[in-house]
């Protein structure tokens, strides 16, 4: 049984999904939790409740060591928060392994970054999203 480690993991991005993902440099971590709905169909005079799941979706942050990158994709992304009419088309693949074929794929918006800097440490940047329709897991 293989386990896999976290610097086998990447993240590709691209602002408006058109041009193509590319790999962002420098990323410390990333994380993506799934949520389902739970609808309650339990019928009334039943002595247990029944549920169906219902809509999915998704949110998750990407790190990211700052490096002040003048352009490209890593830019894009830091940049994404700013944008208002964001219409929320920016894609995102997270992968879980170097071979590229355990992923997580989907569009996504940027809701937040955080920017910080402790004196004598690398510069983090935290990127935080919500997905935008279907989320892909090929894991």
């Amino acid at each position: 049984m293989a386990f896999y480690r976290g610097q086998q993991g990447a993240v590709y991005f691209d602002k408006d999904g058109s041009a193509g993902v590319s790999e962002l440099a420098a990323v410390r971590s990333w994380s993506m939790s799934v949520e389902k709905d739970s609808l309650d169909v339990t019928a009334h005079g039943a002595t247990y409740r029944a549920n169906n799941g219902g809509l999915i979706s998704g949110s998750g942050t990407i790190e990211l060591m700052y490096d002040a990158p003048g352009a490209g994709d890593k830019l894009d992304l830091l940049k994404e928060v700013n944008t208002a009419t964001d219409p929320a088309d920016a894609h995102v693949e997270l992968y879980l392994d170097e071979t590229g074929t355990k992923k997580i794929t989907g569009d996504i918006l940027v809701t937040g970054a955080e920017y910080s800097a402790t004196v004598g440490e690398i510069e983090i940047v935290t990127v935080n999203f919500v997905t935008n329709g279907s989320i892909t897991l090929s894991i």
